[in-house]
């Protein structure tokens, strides 16, 4: 029996998913590096979401309505996710993240490898679900998972759609987004990929057991991801860039959370701003 700490990979779709998934993502850069364009990057990275969920589903035949519900759940979000920024990265021409990796082969083989890893752990608590034989009952985790995501769900599509609607207006040309949910959080769009996670680990667990546990480093490297390395940093950086000195992005700064939507905290600072102008 083959296992690492316990964790038996023996027969399973593990290994064969982390295989799969580097070879699209690696296949994808060997593709894109010399074109230098960007365009295959999130289509081929939801691709392999839905690839991995629905193989690792189909090996393992456990056809249980946990199991198929979480699939169904990667598939809907991963289709809706890639379908959209594949839309907009044709509409628009470029992804402003790769401006500077997609110049420079070896940096972006690194964005490209670190795809890999983030589908492959990211969907570590769905693939080691879709492996399990047993079949516990409804537990208050499924029911909260289920809530958690569709809730991520909605916050994270609401997010993009009113973005993307903003930026098409020519008079908000150069402006930052700050309606919607946007009026109220600076980044739903990761705050519902987060929730959505975390909500899928959580219909996850009723089945884990042992090593198997180690799969909530699946919403904790995604918290990380976009907290430090790819998702916020970036943003924040571009956004310090276009509109750090100006007076109403750093008040909208101040006065709205990272993530989530809070508008009693933004009503709180927004009175004492307008209190400040009127002294």
């Amino acid at each position: 029996m083959w296992t690492i700490g316990g964790l038996s990979i023996q027969n399973s779709a593990l290994v064969g998913a982390l295989i799969v998934d580097f070879i699209i993502q690696w296949g994808g850069w060997a593709i894109s590096a010399p074109l230098q364009t960007d365009k295959l990057y999130d289509a081929l990275g939801s691709t392999t979401f839905i690839a991995l969920a629905i193989g690792t589903l189909t090996y393992a035949k456990y056809y249980y309505a946990r199991q198929i519900l979480a699939t169904v759940l990667v598939v809907i979000w991963a289709a809706r996710l890639g379908s959209f920024l594949l839309f907009r990265v044709l509409k628009t021409g470029r992804d402003s993240r790769f401006d500077e990796a997609k110049q420079q082969p070896l940096k972006f083989w690194v964005f490209w490898t670190l795809q890999a890893v983030w589908v492959w752990v990211t969907l570590l608590p769905v693939m080691i679900l879709s492996g399990c034989a047993n079949n516990p009952s409804i537990w208050p985790s499924d029911v909260i998972g289920v809530i958690l995501w569709v809730a991520g769900f909605a916050m994270e599509c609401a997010a993009d759609f009113q973005k993307y609607g903003y930026k098409q207006n020519p008079a908000n040309k150069g402006r930052f987004v700050n309606v919607g949910v946007w009026k109220y959080a600076r980044y739903p769009n990761y705050g519902g990929e987060i929730l959505q996670w975390w909500g899928l680990w959580l219909l996850s667990i009723a089945v884990l057991s042992g090593a198997y546990w180690i799969c909530i480093i699946s919403p904790l490297f995604l918290m990380g991801l976009l907290l430090f390395v790819s998702g916020v940093p970036l943003q924040e950086k571009q956004a310090k860039e276009r509109w750090g000195d100006e007076e109403a992005y750093q008040a909208y700064r101040r006065s709205t959370f990272l993530l989530f939507p809070l508008p009693k905290f933004w009503r709180k600072e927004r009175k004492q701003l307008s209190q400040e102008n009127h002294s």
